[in-house]
């Protein structure tokens, strides 16, 4: 049996874990809804300790809020509509995260995903959910 013959028989054996996705979604979510609900109460001094407005750090707050409950809520609905809230839900993690990238973490490509990891892994697990949905 060849090596090429031996990887497409394991491939064929394994077996598909269809509910993986919660893996991922889980920590995403809790990490998300936590860090909305840190910003809560809404402070002005808060948001001028990271330099923007206070509009913006509400938005943000809601924001990680909302995100964090549609994507938990996404995996429930079977229809076309929790592949919305699901990508909803992914699109506004990203949106968010590349936010906060850009005005508090700002540097060199290279030294963010060097040095920030946690923010460029929460902006890749956002970017999966807004472009895979709840495909499995």
């Amino acid at each position: 049996m060849t090596t090429m013959a031996m990887i497409a028989r394991a491939r064929q054996e394994l077996p598909a874990v269809y509910s993986a996705h919660w893996l991922l979604r889980l920590p995403l979510a809790a990490i998300i809804l936590l860090q909305g609900y840190d910003k809560v109460p809404l402070s002005a001094d808060d948001a001028a300790a990271f330099g923007v407005p206070v509009l913006l750090w509400a938005m943000a707050a809601f924001g990680e809020i909302l995100a964090g409950l549609l994507l938990i809520a996404g995996a429930f609905v079977r229809t076309w509509i929790g592949d919305l809230m699901t990508r909803a839900a992914g699109a506004m993690i990203a949106a968010i995260v590349a936010g906060v990238l850009v005005t508090v973490y700002w540097q060199p490509l290279i030294d963010m995903v060097l040095y920030q990891q946690f923010h460029m892994l929460l902006l890749v697990g956002g970017l999966f959910f807004a472009l895979r949905g709840n495909k499995a």
